[in-house]
């Protein structure tokens, strides 16, 4: 007889054998799933052209690997993104100025098409000529007009040759042959009570680049202004550079009927619009140049004592309503 601690040993069953096998099978099938995975995913981060898994696999070794309760949860394969699917980047800044379509846009000027020209104001070169010589006035207005109670934003970028007065962006409710006095008026405006024209109602903002005596500290400035009244200045900036003899200056204009906020950006080294305005200041256009629809444009004016012949000309515009 056998003592009681021995044990017969017997042979195991089919049952036992295939039981055993489907088991080792599961935890192979598993291993195999988390090593492709981990390979797929360290060769997609060192090659930047590397294929993700095969899609149609991921299915089948996960629900391989959630059959097996030997294998521990960690071990699952994880679902690579399709091809051609990337992760979502954070959205690029976009001024004002693109995010919608211009209401008109001139990517130089090859006619004078879509626009009123007064005094000395001409085309020539593939630029908007505004004044050219001594003691001359010009304005050109858009044939597409603005409502007053709209946002909008504008863009240009001009030149002036040698020093003399400036140029203006001005928003008014006169005329479309509507022109200010030359010199010191810039082609928008005037002294009052000179007799001289200048044009109102009106709003403008003007880059005068030379020092009258009415002027803020005498000095070029960037300035904002009412009715054609170019001895007040509802706020002024010099602008840290010279705005005439040294290339093409950038402006960007911006304007919020919902909050009654004009900015002023201003630049000179690049065409990217600068973070920070260079003029902000409360104005209610509405108030200024009436409800109706508005006239739009850009005017230049050059004195009798300029040095030499200067030539003021704008190579590109746009208007934006928002």
């Amino acid at each position: 007889m056998f003592a009681p601690s021995d044990r017969i040993t017997r042979p195991p069953s089919r049952w036992q054998v295939w039981r055993r096998g489907v088991v080792k099978a599961a935890v192979v099938v598993v291993a195999a799933a988390a090593g492709v995975s981990a390979i797929s995913a360290s060769n997609a981060a060192e090659t930047p052209n590397a294929v993700p898994l095969d899609a149609s696999l991921v299915p089948v070794l996960a629900n391989a690997a959630s059959s097996c309760t030997a294998a521990p949860e960690q071990t699952r394969a994880v679902p690579a993104l399709p091809l051609g699917v990337e992760q979502t980047q954070p959205p690029t800044f976009q001024t004002p100025m693109s995010k919608v379509a211009p209401l008109f846009s001139f990517k130089g000027f090859p006619d004078a098409a879509n626009l009123r020209l007064n005094g000395s104001a001409t085309v020539a070169g593939g630029r908007l000529v505004l004044a050219s010589g001594r003691d001359k006035a010009g304005s050109a207005w858009a044939t597409t007009r603005i409502d007053p109670s709209r946002s909008f934003s504008t863009g240009f970028s001009f030149e002036i040759t040698k020093i003399s007065d400036g140029i203006a962006f001005v928003v008014q409710g006169q005329s479309r042959t509507a022109r200010g006095s030359s010199g010191e008026g810039l082609g928008y405006g005037a002294r009052p009570n000179t007799g001289r024209p200048r044009i109102q109602p009106s709003l403008a903002v003007e880059f005068d680049a030379w020092a009258n005596r009415f002027d803020p500290v005498g000095r070029q400035h960037v300035a904002v202004t009412r009715n054609g009244d170019i001895t007040q200045h509802l706020v002024w900036k010099d602008p840290g550079f010279s705005l005439y003899g040294r290339g093409v200056v950038n402006v960007w204009i911006d304007y919020d009927a919902r909050l009654h906020r004009l900015r002023v950006y201003v630049s000179r080294t690049s065409g990217f619009r600068p973070a920070k305005p260079l003029l902000t200041t409360s104005v209610d256009l509405r108030l200024i140049v009436g409800t109706g629809q508005a006239y739009v444009g850009l005017t230049g004016g050059t004195g009798i004592t300029t040095v030499a012949d200067p030539v003021q000309t704008v190579v590109a515009w746009n208007v934006k309503l928002r």
